[in-house]
């Protein structure tokens, strides 16, 4: 089924990457380290443990020469949610399968390059490193169509569900979604609704996420008992608590690209987690640095199920916390908002909840996270900023390189690592950049 959705030169690629899969019987597995990457993870390791493949898993954060290359053996290797732009890194090396979806920089190498954009697809929107990855446990065997949770997790943990699944992505949600229960409602996770709206992240609730008296007293306002089951509500309270949400939303000046969040197509997975729940959790599991306790529970052992949800919750504790933190400290160019992040791990994930929630929609976010040697730079977008013209992924890529380091990623979400010193420098290029994409925003009246 699988050679009949996806383009046949695409499929060829894969046919060959297969080859060399089935030929080897040691692999290296390298991901990136965020939630895209890690269900990346779940679905490689699980297609290799089923072929009876021996593999070593690995978690890539330095993208820069130095970094990509010290992972790189004589061993057959899969990277995926990465690679594309670090080919150009190991251009003699033939044992190389990149599985992408990011921007890049053309070259001449001996890798096979698997990347969504050579075939038509835009990887910002229809087509994830999960997705790359489920279409290689396809081609490998169509019996995998089982790990669709995974290619859901991180479709979602990259935000490529937000406005509607769309591309090959929805190819993908129709040919092999079918078998799992999907219900059109509020994105809620959580015991009761009072929980849930205590830990929303997506969307995040100003004033009323991460304080529970405020959630309670929010619920009680529009006539709702706190208490009550997200999946026990009747279709008027959930149209009750959207409208309510949304006017929230609407009120601390969110875009209405955040306004599409509040509800969605949620999936109910054999595993008894939602394709929400699925992806935060193992979202948050990477941000904490634990990406291999949610890869070993789906790959069969369930001892890591207690860790797992705890590690889960405390990162969802902090996230709400740096938020809060990082917009209280925010600073401002004419063209850029920018913070100084608490975590390297978490600076993608507040300023993807910045940038949608809480800051001034006509500019872009920046976070800096301020290491011993060097500064990771993350940087988040809106969907009406990609439309007017702004490339982070050009942003992140020029702007690095204009002070000694290096960057990439979308259009509407890049990230970059510079030497420490270097912020302002940074900042001043990329402002430029930014301005010439977007054109000069007009001064807003105090």
């Amino acid at each position: 089924m699988i050679e009949d959705l996806i383009p046949k030169e695409l499929y060829g690629k894969y046919v060959k990457a297969r080859d060399m899969i089935l030929g080897s019987d040691f692999l290296r597995v390298i991901v990136h380290y965020d939630g895209d990457g890690t269900s990346s993870a779940v679905i490689l390791t699980n297609m290799l443990k089923r072929l009876n493949k021996k593999f070593h898993l690995s978690y890539i954060k330095e993208l820069n020469e130095a970094g990509f290359r010290s992972f790189i053996t004589d061993d057959t290797t899969i990277v995926a949610d990465a690679g594309s732009d670090q080919l150009r890194f190991i251009p003699d090396k033939e044992n190389v399968i990149v599985l992408d979806h990011h921007f890049y920089t053309q070259g001449s190498w001996k890798g096979l390059n698997i990347n969504a954009r050579d075939h038509g697809v835009d990887g910002t929107h229809e087509a994830c490193g999960s997705t790359m990855s489920y279409i290689m446990a396809l081609v490998i065997d169509e019996n995998n169509s089982d790990l669709f949770p995974f290619f859901m997790s991180g479709l979602i943990a990259d935000k490529q569900d937000l406005g509607g699944i769309t591309g090959l992505n929805q190819k993908l949600v129709e040919a092999y979604g079918t078998k799992f229960r999907k219900e059109r409602t509020l994105n809620l996770e959580g015991s009761s609704i009072k929980d849930s709206l205590t830990y929303s992240t997506d969307p995040f609730f100003k004033d009323i996420t991460g304080f529970p008296d405020n959630a309670e007293a929010f619920l009680r306002s529009i006539g709702m008992n706190p208490e009550k089951k997200p999946q026990d509500l009747s279709e008027d309270e959930k149209r009750l608590l959207a409208n309510a949400l949304g006017l929230r939303l609407l009120k601390q000046k969110a875009g209405f690209e955040a306004l599409s969040y509040i509800e969605g197509d949620i999936y109910y997975f054999d595993s008894g987690y939602s394709s929400k729940q699925l992806a935060s959790i193992i979202d948050g599991n990477g941000k904490m640095g634990k990406n291999s306790v949610p890869v070993a529970y789906f790959l069969g052992f369930p001892e890591f199920k207690q860790e797992m949800e705890t590690n889960w919750k405390m990162f969802k504790t902090k996230i709400i916390d740096y938020a809060y933190r990082s917009i209280a400290e925010m600073f401002n160019t004419a063209h850029i908002s920018y913070f100084y992040a608490p975590e390297s791990e978490m600076a993608g994930a507040i300023s993807g909840i910045i940038m949608l929630y809480l800051a001034d929609q006509s500019k872009p976010v920046i976070g800096f996270s301020v290491g011993k040697d060097d500064t990771k730079v993350s940087s988040r977008g809106t969907r009406k900023l990609v439309a007017k013209g702004l490339n982070l992924s050009v942003v992140m890529r020029e702007a690095a390189s204009a002070v000694g380091g290096s960057g990439g990623g979308h259009d509407i979400a890049a990230g970059a690592v510079i030497p420490k010193g270097r912020e302002i420098q940074f900042l001043e290029v990329a402002e430029k950049i930014v301005e010439s994409q977007i054109g000069k925003i007009a001064a807003k009246a105090k």
